[in-house]
């Protein structure tokens, strides 16, 4: 059952609230886009709980609905990491079960060729993690290999692979370090690996966005909006669902998480870019020495960390409409330059902005058009049915604390459907144009619509 679904936070539209606007019309004469109840967000946990049904179940209760289980707690094989399957069905979560193999394999992990089938939470094998085109045949290989094991028992088994945010060809330890274009990149990848993947493909990568200078000053990453612009492209290109780490931990100049906002502007800038799926890296505090963070500790069973209540909202806020989010598919992405930074400078650029892929970069909305006090990102979907979704986002560094406007000028709508903070709203829209608030940090998903 999908966590908190028919909750406060999550309450449908009953009525119409309009704020600073005349009053709705009836709803009962108004028809609206429905959107089936039957679709829920991949949200993952990187670091598996302390193996107990207590501590699997606090999992859970926090929104999950996957757990990537690797052999920090038990080798392969064992009873123990057995048990972590058997916890993941018992309380509901889907397992991704992990080869433990990561960029050039310099550990030379064997490849895991037991047979998961038994174990019906399991639903996809962690292939290799961050792995460089070097890597890319023993990659598809082994793709190949789990392909046999799971057709002979006729199980759908989704392969995954976590790919390089940094593009390697090869590493240092192999002598011949090298990066190539995340173009490159992802080419070499959908060309070669892909097509041996079966059923259900997936782009995920990572990027930890919220980081701290030498002189302490919060900045976002200047790879993060490039990356994601390019897998979005791909991810269209080559149908793939598209699976990005969020930042819940702290180590090196990964700065510490502070509020919910932090939270809220990764999600949502992630999903201005066609994002629908979502893992937490770390769910369990690391133990890695340096690392801080995680939403639940590392040595006390069933222990909070800070951030867990935190994670759990916008766990809960994704959950209140990814049905609707879902239900569209991404076409691109506008960024916005904020009018008070043109004002102060009329050649003002945002560097992160000049870096978005162009094949994913609209210099137009298909339903009018959107304008922002700060910068903002706003992706463009389109449901079967040919509505118009908009996903805006504050793009702004969440810990500067500022507001934004947004103006919409809409081609054709007189109401807009706006999904927030967990929130369904309708607004009425009078000669095309309506007019929003974004606190720092927050997303919105917008449609609008003649009625």
């Amino acid at each position: 059952m999908k966590f908190n679904k028919k909750s406060a936070i999550a309450m449908m539209l009953a009525g119409c609230t309009v704020f600073g606007l005349a009053g709705c019309g009836s709803p009962e004469a108004e028809r609206y886009p429905q959107y089936a109840d039957d679709k829920v967000m991949m949200i993952g946990g990187w670091d598996p709980p302390i193996p107990t049904l207590e501590d699997y179940q606090m999992a859970k209760d926090m929104g999950l609905t996957h757990m990537f289980i690797d052999n920090v707690f038990a080798a392969k094989g064992t009873e123990l990491y057995l048990k972590q399957l058997e916890l993941c069905e018992q309380v509901g979560l889907k397992a991704i079960v992990g080869m433990d193999t990561s960029l050039d394999n310099a550990a030379n992990k064997p490849e895991d060729l037991t047979d998961y089938s038994s174990y019906s939470a399991v639903e996809m094998i962690n292939v290799w993690d961050e792995p460089g085109t070097g890597e890319f045949e023993a990659v598809k290989q082994r793709i190949l290999n789990q392909n046999k094991i799971y057709a002979d028992q006729g199980k759908d088994m989704v392969m995954y692979v976590n790919l390089n945010p940094t593009n390697p060809t090869s590493f240092a330890n192999a002598g011949t370090a090298g990066t190539t274009s995340t173009e490159d990149y992802l080419t070499k990848f959908c060309t070669e690996v892909l097509p041996s993947i079966q059923g259900r493909k997936i782009l995920s990568t990572d990027i930890y966005a919220l980081k701290k200078t030498v002189f302490n000053e919060n900045v976002i990453d200047d790879r993060w909006v490039e990356r994601l612009s390019t897998y979005g492209w791909f991810a269209k290109e080559y149908d793939c669902d598209f699976h990005f780490f969020l930042q819940s931990y702290s180590a090196g100049n990964e700065r510490d998480i502070v509020d919910k906002a932090d939270l809220t502007f990764q999600v949502y800038t992630d999903m201005a870019f066609g994002v629908n799926a979502f893992s937490w890296f770390t769910y369990r505090k690391s133990f890695l020495d340096g690392f801080g963070g995680g939403c639940v500790e590392n040595n006390v069973s069933t222990t909070k960390t800070y951030l867990y209540d935190w994670v759990q909202e916008v766990n809960a806020e994704l959950a209140s409409f990814d049905h609707v989010y879902l239900s569209f598919d991404w076409e691109g992405v506008m960024p916005i330059l904020g009018t008070l930074n043109t004002a102060d400078d009329p050649e003002y650029e945002n560097s992160d902005f000049v870096n978005i892929y162009e094949k994913s970069k609209l210099s137009s909305l298909a339903c009018g058009s959107v304008t922002s006090t700060q910068d903002a990102l706003v992706g463009q979907f389109k449901d079967k049915d040919g509505n118009c979704g908009l996903m805006v986002t504050n793009y702004t560094e969440p810990t500067q604390g500022l507001n934004t406007r947004i103006d919409f000028n809409f081609t054709k709508a007189n109401r807009a459907i706006v999904y927030r903070n967990g929130v369904k709203k309708v607004y009425e829209v009078k000669d095309g144009k309506l007019n929003l608030n974004l606190e720092s940090g927050e997303g919105m998903f917008v449609i609008p619509v003649q009625v």
